[in-house]
């Protein structure tokens, strides 16, 4: 077999693997999904169960969880929207939220939260956050409602 026909099968077979295999995966990162396609993901309740294939979780709910920390392996969920840290014992969140950039719904309800971080101004499909039952003051609350005006905040 001469080189030159042996370099056209390789990238004949570069060619299949990156439009049945890679192609497929950069587009299931990049999707957001609405509403209605949103409610028919599981919705998982661990994060352990969710970090065993963080490609497939859109929908994470860690209420009740005893948290006082912002647990940081959320971060390795990049397609994650909804996301359900309410009745925790959390006081902070850290600027590092920012990197759920498909995050649209996101619900701190119920914690010990004075403030949040500026970059969760960063958070650009935010829908709606629930930040109610917190220790806010009405200058924090005008604050991140001027940041995310187009999110839906119940205080």
């Amino acid at each position: 077999m001469n080189n030159q026909l042996l370099m056209r099968i390789l990238l004949l077979y570069a060619i299949v693997f990156l439009s049945t295999v890679l192609l497929p995966l950069h587009a299931q990162e990049a999707s957001i999904l609405d509403d209605k396609a949103l409610e028919k993901e599981k919705e998982y309740t661990s994060l352990d169960e969710a970090l065993k294939n963080p490609q497939k979780v859109y929908k994470l709910d860690l209420s009740h969880s005893g948290l006082v920390e912002f647990p940081l392996e959320i971060l390795k969920l990049p397609n994650l929207q909804r996301l359900n840290l309410s009745h925790n014992g959390l006081e902070s969140i850290p600027p590092s939220i920012a990197q759920l950039t498909k995050l649209q719904h996101l619900n701190l309800s119920t914690n010990g939260l004075k403030k949040l971080p500026a970059e969760i101004a960063g958070l650009k499909h935010l829908k709606s956050l629930d930040i109610s039952q917190n220790q806010f003051v009405a200058s924090e609350l005008n604050r991140v409602k001027s940041t995310l005006p187009h999110t839906a905040i119940i205080d």
